[in-house]
């Protein structure tokens, strides 16, 4: 397991339509995560906006990485081979936990005693999160398990063109926040303080990354949102995308779905069509946003 915080700048070529294999692998990576967040949401500094249980994607590795301890170790999770490594300060790894064939609860105390075992102070380490997250059979001690690494491998190249997409986009907006997955809802976003009010308070803001599956859709979408603190008149009146969808009023946003980005069959062509969805999404919003 070799630690390289490169990102590989390009988007690669998406080819599995989503299924329920595909899904149950991402379903998979997602509970796997929770040993992400768990770790920073115990163990590492609280911070207000709940960034201390995101983590980073590491596209060279397929991993995602969780933030520092006090004592420098960090918990990676390679999301192909479903293996957390405790990372030290060199990223060096200093031990590796498989979570193939073990239940939640069991990889849990193993992770806690190697947390102990490299000196971190465990006594308030426990098993528990701050939010729920829909039922699964894992959480009836079913076992983490591949079936088929293939899906494990294509939810990765979804995970690292998130990155390389949203990274592009954000990198020319001012004070956007950093491309980073959150651990509850397992989506890949940034999000961006658009105005503050007389009070220095946040008045309106904007969001965009990529979802997985949710009550709103059945299939993994790039999602552009916005909000603002007065109500905005004709949100339900936007100007059409060329490629995507409102889904004003119900929710201010819109959506690209997985599907429709696998009409394509180019790596490039893919590319241009998310990167269209949020060039054209950002400034209508933008434009909203002002009026």
């Amino acid at each position: 397991m070799e630690i390289m915080k490169t990102l590989t700048n390009k988007w690669k070529l998406l080819s599995m339509k989503f299924n329920n294999e595909l899904h149950e692998a991402l379903l998979q990576q997602h509970h796997a995560a929770q040993f992400i967040a768990l770790t920073g949401h115990h163990l590492v500094s609280q911070k207000a906006d709940d960034s201390n249980t995101n983590m980073e994607y590491i596209s060279n590795g397929m991993m995602l990485l969780g933030n520092e301890l006090s004592n420098g170790l960090k918990l990676v999770l390679h999301l192909t081979t479903m293996e957390l490594g405790l990372l030290d300060t060199k990223n060096d790894i200093k031990q590796v936990i498989n979570l193939v064939g073990k239940t939640k609860n069991e990889a849990f105390v193993e992770l806690k005693e190697s947390f102990s075992a490299l000196g971190v102070d465990v006594s308030t380490f426990n098993n528990e999160l701050h939010y729920e997250m829909p039922e699964h059979k894992l959480d009836a001690d079913a076992t983490f398990q591949i079936n088929n690494e293939e899906y494990f491998v294509e939810n990765a190249i979804a995970r690292h063109n998130a990155e390389v997409v949203i990274g592009e986009i954000v990198k020319n907006i001012e004070n956007a926040e950093p491309v980073r997955i959150w651990p509850h809802h397992f989506d890949t976003g940034s999000f961006v303080p658009v105005s503050h009010n007389e009070k220095g308070e946040l008045s309106q803001s904007i969001g965009l990354g990529l979802a997985i599956p949710d009550t709103m859709i059945d299939e993994p979408y790039y999602y552009l949102s916005f909000w603002s603190e007065e109500n905005l008149k004709d949100s339900d009146k936007l100007k059409a995308l060329n490629t995507g969808e409102w889904m004003t009023p119900n929710w201010n946003g819109a959506t690209l779905r997985l599907s429709d980005i696998l009409v394509l069959d180019s790596a490039e062509k893919q590319y241009e069509l998310v990167k269209s969805f949020y060039d054209q999404g950002i400034e209508i919003v933008m434009n909203h946003l002002k009026k």
